[in-house]
């Protein structure tokens, strides 16, 4: 269940951080496609809490820096070993493509750490964004690291829509790719939910939440190199399952 005030919320935010001016409360309800009426609450509220200040000079409303500084607290804890951005960094510079870290959240795969390639011609994706388990490389390295019960239980809730051309659209598809994927140690997908995307995962268990990594670019890159880019993310997640054995969890 979503809650429409948390959204609009949301909303308000991200208009700022797209257009990096003050706005009026009638440019921001345009902007968000909000009632007038809603959007003043919503900004008053946000002014009231110190996120929102109104320049009289400017002509209108623009966010303060208090998100950041909450944001940059929340980024001093992290649950993730130390080592983990900067090894994906690293391997983003050996495969020289876009490298993701991905969380399972609902019934979907999200990505919590994008690092993209230099190459004009990439993978792009944005932290926050999801992806469904049946049509993403993480998404099945995701199921396929779960117990033979969970994960059927996961995929009896999926229903399956064609993203690409070469989208898994049954039950029995996405559990004969899974069972292949498992025994030969990782994952992947090429051309399911975009075209000419293809991309290499594997995923781990770490306490009661699965992670995910993946290399994603052009399929013709990929494809070209999928051995090397096979070894880097499997060398990468049994390097994380053994310094969590190492220290017990």
């Amino acid at each position: 269940m979503t809650v429409p005030a948390a959204g609009r919320t949301l909303d308000i935010i991200e208009i700022f951080a797209r257009e990096r001016r003050p706005m009026s409360v009638s440019t921001i309800a345009k902007a968000t496609d909000m009632p007038l009426s809603s959007c003043h609450g919503l900004v008053k509220t946000l002014e009231s809490r110190g996120y929102l200040m109104e320049s009289k000079t400017q002509g209108g409303y623009y966010m303060t820096r208090l998100l950041g500084h909450l944001v940059r607290a929340i980024e001093e804890f992290d649950p993730l070993p130390g080592w983990i951005v900067p090894g994906l960094a690293e391997m983003r510079d050996q495969c020289l493509e876009t490298v993701v870290l991905a969380k399972l959240t609902g019934d979907n795969a999200s990505y919590v750490e994008v690092l993209e390639s230099e190459q004009s011609i990439r993978f792009i994706v944005r932290v926050g964004d999801t992806r469904p388990l049946y049509a993403s490389a993480v998404g099945k390295a995701l199921l396929g690291a779960m117990p033979d019960d969970e994960r059927d239980a996961m995929i009896d809730g999926i229903a399956f829509t064609r993203r690409g051309k070469k989208s898994i659209t049954s039950r029995a598809a996405l559990l004969k790719d899974l069972e292949t994927s498992r025994a030969r140690g990782w994952y992947m997908t090429a051309g399911e939910y975009f075209d000419d995307v293809s991309a290499v995962a594997d995923a781990m268990r770490i306490g009661k939440e699965y992670y995910a990594v993946a290399i994603a670019g052009p399929s013709a890159r990929i494809e070209a190199a999928l051995d090397k880019h096979v070894k880097l993310i499997t060398a990468f997640t049994r390097n994380w399952r053994a310094s969590f054995d190492t220290r017990g969890g």
